[in-house]
């Protein structure tokens, strides 16, 4: 059996990768991959937080508009959906003091206001 000739003449037997070759590749996406998961990672936290900012917005306007049809500040988040001047998704939890977004990945917190000042709003 003779080997096989490349055009350069020189001779080889076996035209696969070699185990070294194969290994290197995988580490090479490993280190891929990795990198990967941990950029979508951070734009997963960059979404929590602009939901939790969008809700705040929300939860202001919400107060203002309260205010404009009540002359009177709401205390909760019950008072404002149940007078319609806040409407929240089907996946935020609301409570009497708080909106929590799915899965409890943010809460907007209201407080109510003393002596008939505005209510404050904060998102963790």
């Amino acid at each position: 059996m003779t080997p096989n000739r490349t055009p350069s003449g020189a001779s080889h037997r076996d035209t696969g990768f070699t185990l070294v070759e194969i290994l290197i590749a995988i580490v090479l996406v490993g280190i891929l991959s990795a990198v990967v998961v941990v950029g979508v990672g951070s734009l997963t936290e960059q979404g929590e937080e602009s939901a939790c900012t969008a809700s705040l917005d929300a939860a202001k306007a919400g107060s203002i508009v309260f205010f404009a049809q009540n002359a009177a500040h709401a205390d909760d988040f019950t008072e404002m959906i149940a007078d319609g001047a806040l409407t929240v998704p089907s996946d935020v939890t609301a409570t009497a003091t708080t909106l929590s977004g799915q899965g409890g990945s943010w809460t907007l917190t209201l407080t109510p206001g003393s002596s008939g000042a505005a209510p404050t709003f904060a998102c963790s």
